[in-house]
């Protein structure tokens, strides 16, 4: 993906009850070379419902990113730390 692409993911949870509440905003962010190479240059940030930043690569709370990378890394090689790549990017 080109530098300066943003990805989100929204998200929301289910009480026992079966209300439907907001979840983690996820965001991908492509950051220039040398940023973070063990993330492919992404920054991972995720915004808690009440707008708080549980935390950025980086940044505040980097270290609780870490499952984020964890989990992109399955993909890293073949498709740049994305599930789901835009058709157009694929090679």
């Amino acid at each position: 993906m080109p530098v300066r692409s943003v990805l989100a993911k929204d998200s929301f949870r289910v009480t026992p009850q079966g209300k439907v509440q907001p979840g983690p905003l996820f965001v991908m962010e492509k950051m220039n070379a040398g940023f973070s190479p063990d993330t492919g240059n992404w920054r991972f940030t995720l915004v808690m419902p009440d707008g708080k930043i549980f935390g950025t690569t980086n940044g505040v709370g980097s270290r609780r990113m870490a499952f984020c990378d964890d989990c992109h890394r399955a993909v890293a090689d073949s498709q740049d730390h994305l599930f789901f790549l835009p058709e157009k990017y694929r090679k």
